[in-house]
């Protein structure tokens, strides 16, 4: 299929079986290209702790980016904020919060069920600790 304009459509296909003629519908969702490859590592600030990051995930038009990170004194608490443009199909976008190679925090969107492009922004608290520091 070519240029499929509509996010949620469905594609009927027709044949015959025993000279009785069938009609079969299959559910077609349609996904953005990423212009720039596959998902990767967002765009991080300049992060105050050892590098934080969000992924976002293959096929979306526009990277993950995560909001610049102040430096934080040890102790002292921050919300991590990544933010996803133009996810299509929503349901099937997972983004993962992780700091080196730890996962700090994960979140679905499976509930959601708008087939258009919508922007996300998932967020996590963290509390700066001695080890974080670079």
């Amino acid at each position: 299929l070519l240029n499929v304009t509509a996010w949620n459509s469905s594609v009927l296909s027709f044949y015959s079986c025993s000279q009785e003629r069938k009609v079969v519908t299959t559910k077609l969702t349609v996904y953005r290209k990423a212009p720039r490859g596959e998902g990767g590592p967002a765009r991080p600030g300049k992060p105050g702790l050892s590098p934080s990051r969000c992924v976002s995930p293959p096929g979306v038009p526009d990277p993950a980016v995560l909001e610049q990170i102040p430096q934080l004194a040890v102790g002292e608490s921050h919300e991590l904020v990544c933010r996803v443009a133009n996810v299509a199909p929503i349901r099937n976008l997972t983004v993962i919060l992780r700091q080196g190679s730890e996962m700090l925090h994960t979140e679905t969107f499976e509930q959601h069920s708008k087939d258009e492009p919508v922007t996300v922004q998932v967020t996590h608290r963290l509390i700066a600790q001695r080890r974080d520091n670079g």
